[in-house]
C-alpha cells in the first residue's frame, strides 16, 4: 500500500516524501511541478518506491488518475498556494481555489475510493489577530483562529470544511498546524510567495552579503525533517485525543541567533539590527504572519513525536545540506 501526498514536490512535500522513503513506504505524489532532478536522484537510493503524478488538486480527473496509480491506505494534503499580499490583490481566486477547493477535492476523492485516514496541512497562519494579540503561546485547544490575510483564512476556511466532511463521511481526519519551516529543499517554485528569513539570510551569507534584520521576538522554527517527522507521528496516530495539532518543537529563537552563525561560518557576511521594519533588507510574507509561538506540548505528549534538531544541529546539517545540492539554490 502506499501513501497518496498531495504538493508533494514543494518544499514541505519532498522533506514528507524523503521521510516516508526513507521508512520503505511507498508514495504517490501529485502537484503539478516535477520531482527536482536532484531529489529523484537521491529518492531513487531510498528503500520506498515513489510514483509522480501529474495533475492539479483543482481537478477531480487528476485524482482519479493518482489514486490508479498504486493502491492507497491514506492521504497526506499538502498542496496549498503560500500568498503574499502582492497575490492577494493581484490573483485572489486561484489562493482560495487551491487551499480551499484543493481541499475539498482531496477529501471527496479518499472518500470516493474508500480512503479514511487523512492528514491536511495547514498553516500557524490561520490564527491570525488571535496570535497577534497573545503574549505568550498558542495552545491549539484554547486560541480560536481569527486569519487576517487570505492565505490564513483560505487554510481555515479548508480546516472547517475538512473537519466537517469527517463528519459526514465518517472520516479519520487528522489537521496539523506547522510552525515557521526552515531548511532543506526549500526553493522557488511559483507557489510559496516568499522564502524563509532563514534561507533569505543563509543565501546573503553564501553571496558574502551584508543584511538588515527587523528587532521581533523569537519564533518557533521547526526544522523541516522535523516538520515531517511530526506529520508521519501525526498519521501513524492510532487514536489521536484530539482533531488538531501545532505542528511544534517548543523550541523558540530570534533570526539574529542564527545570522550570528552565518557570521561565523562566512567570514564575509554580517547583519545587522534595523531600527523599522521598512529598512530590513530580509521580506516577510506579510506582516500579518508575524505572530506568538505555538504552544507544541500535544504533539510531543500524545502523538511521542520527538524533534531531532536545536538550532544548532540544525545549522551544522543546513549548511552541509545546502553545500551538497548548490542546484537547488
Amino acid at each position: 500500500m502506499a501513501i497518496l501526498l498531495t504538493g508533494g514536490t514543494g518544499f514541505v512535500g519532498l522533506n514528507i516524501v524523503e521521510a516516508l522513503l526513507r521508512a520503505g513506504r511507498d508514495v504517490v505524489v501529485l502537484d503539478t511541478g516535477p520531482v527536482p532532478p536532484a531529489a529523484e536522484a537521491e529518492f531513487a537510493a531510498l528503500p520506498g518506491r515513489l510514483c509522480h503524478v501529474a495533475g492539479d488538486v483543482r481537478d477531480p480527473a487528476s485524482f482519479e488518475r493518482a489514486f490508479a496509480a498504486a493502491p492507497i491506505d491514506a492521504l497526506i494534503h499538502a498542496a496549498a498556494v503560500t500568498a503574499g499580499s502582492e497575490r492577494e490583490g493581484s490573483d485572489p481566486a486561484i489562493i482560495a481555489e487551491v487551499n480551499l477547493l484543493g481541499t475539498i477535492r482531496a477529501l471527496t476523492a479518499a472518500h470516493g475510493a474508500g480512503v479514511s485516514r487523512v492528514v491536511v496541512l495547514s498553516t500557524g497562519s490561520v490564527y491570525g489577530e488571535a496570535g497577534q494579540a497573545e503574549e505568550g503561546v498558542l495552545d491549539e485547544a484554547v486560541q480560536r483562529p481569527v486569519p487576517n490575510n487570505l492565505y490564513g483564512i483560505s487554510k481555515y476556511a479548508a480546516e472547517r470544511s475538512s473537519l466537517r466532511l469527517a463528519e459526514l463521511w465518517g472520516l479519520d481526519l487528522r489537521v496539523g498546524r506547522p510552525a515557521v519551516v526552515f531548511g532543506c529543499w526549500e526553493r522557488e517554485t511559483g507557489y510559496r510567495d516568499g522564502m524563509s528569513l532563514v534561507l533569505q539570510a543563509t543565501r546573503a551569507a553564501e553571496r558574502g552579503e551584508a543584511v538588515a534584520i527587523a528587532a521581533q521576538g523569537p519564533e518557533d522554527w521547526i526544522y523541516a525533517p522535523d516538520l515531517a517527522a511530526s506529520v508521519i507521528a501525526l498519521l501513524d496516530a492510532e487514536t489521536p485525543l484530539r482533531r488538531v495539532y501545532n505542528l511544534g518543537t517548543g523550541q523558540t529563537w530570534p533570526l539574529s541567533a542564527w545570522c550570528e552563525r552565518l557570521r561565523i561560518a562566512f567570514p564575509g557576511f554580517s547583519y545587522r539590527v534595523a531600527a523599522t521594519q521598512k529598512e530590513a533588507t530580509l521580506s516577510v510574507l506579510s506582516a500579518s504572519s508575524i505572530r506568538a509561538p505555538f504552544r507544541a506540548a500535544a504533539v510531543r505528549d500524545e502523538l511521542s513525536f520527538v524533534p531531532q534538531y536545536d538550532l544548532a544541529r540544525a545549522f551544522d546539517h543546513y549548511i552541509e545540506w545546502r553545500r551538497a545540492h548548490r542546484t537547488i539554490g
